[in-house]
């Protein structure tokens, strides 16, 4: 369930503290005003499906979420962790993001689900629309706009750490499970997709155990199996288009409808097995892999160089956007 706004912030225990603990920094105050718009949160309320907006548990209040992640703008470099630390921790930050000293500041996990949700036009969107109402001709003089980096140009994809033999494997299974669907309508005599993921698979955990056993020829055994496994699902692939191809000449009458759908979906699963196809026999011939598939049920997902220690590469969708975005900060008075 969408819940705009979270209410009441303060408590008894705010009467109990310093004025210069009450009150807001200039920066902060000034960003406050600006983010008491209830029409910075249509974005949001427009991204949220119709049918979801009054069901289901409450969402955290859309006000607080989005001056949480103006927090994180302004920060330059916290991570999610970072963030409700932070916050959690600063009795400026919270009030600024109007949660009561007696709450729990949102998980690191539900903000970080909330952005995956939303995506991450939705949230640049409601930023330039601060920074628009912070420079415009009606703002106030004291504002300028500052660069900032912010992490969520960058939607993680919910995947396996991708390699070629999964991949493989992934494609075979999935050509023949869009084959078995449309086995009906395409009728007696029509090509068969027979699946080869098991045997894909059998090759996979040879690699493994050439890998745990460090027999010193994991790389020649892993490079040989990878384009046996390529060649298998190339075979599943030639099958699977030959029974597209079947679907689309009996398209008449009574059912062409839906035999053309069905020959649709089998033809975007091999679409994508083409692609790990082409990416095996690159890897094995030693070529240079550009724009890589990682995720057959994924196919927007790509490998992300974030720099961190634990995670240096990632896999999810990065906004088109550029990386750097502008921000409203209050400059000193002069």
């Amino acid at each position: 369930m969408l819940v705009l706004s979270g209410g009441q912030a303060e408590s008894l225990f705010d009467l109990g503290l310093p004025v210069g603990v009450a009150e807001l920094p200039a920066d902060l105050a000034a960003l406050d005003r600006l983010l008491d718009d209830r029409a910075l949160l249509a974005p949001i309320e427009a991204a949220w499906a119709a049918e979801d907006r009054d069901r289901g548990r409450p969402s955290v209040a859309m006000d607080r979420f989005v001056r949480l992640m103006i927090v994180k703008a302004r920060s330059g470099g916290w991570g999610y962790e970072t963030l409700v630390r932070e916050v959690s921790d600063s009795l400026h930050l919270r009030r600024f993001c109007r949660i009561a000293l007696t709450d729990r500041v949102p998980d690191e996990s539900t903000i970080r689900k909330l952005v995956k949700r939303l995506g991450p036009d939705v949230i640049d969107e409601i930023t330039m629309a601060v920074i628009a109402r912070a420079t415009g001709p009606t703002a106030q003089r004291r504002f300028v706009a500052r660069a900032a980096r912010i992490d969520s140009t960058v939607v993680e994809s919910d995947i396996r750490y991708p390699t070629d033999l999964g991949l493989a494997q992934d494609a075979a299974r999935m050509l023949a499970a869009a084959a078995r669907k449309s086995g009906e309508l395409a009728g007696s005599g029509a090509p068969k997709v027979r699946d080869r993921s098991r045997a894909i698979f059998g090759r996979l955990r040879r690699v493994t155990r050439s890998i745990a056993g460090r027999t010193g020829h994991s790389k020649e055994l892993a490079l040989r199996l990878t384009g046996e496994a390529g060649e298998l699902a190339a075979r599943s692939l030639r099958e699977a288009r030959r029974l597209a191809a079947t679907l689309r000449s009996r398209a008449r009458g009574r059912g062409a409808q839906a035999k053309l759908r069905a020959a649709e979906r089998i033809e975007l699963v091999a679409a994508r097995a083409r692609k790990v196809c082409e990416q095996i026999t690159r890897r094995v011939s030693g070529q240079k892999i550009t724009d890589r598939l990682v995720s057959m049920s994924d196919p927007d997902a790509r490998p992300i160089r974030k720099g961190k220690l634990r995670h240096p590469t990632e896999f999810g969708t990065s906004c088109r956007s550029p990386s750097c975005v502008r921000t409203p900060a209050a400059a000193p008075a002069a």
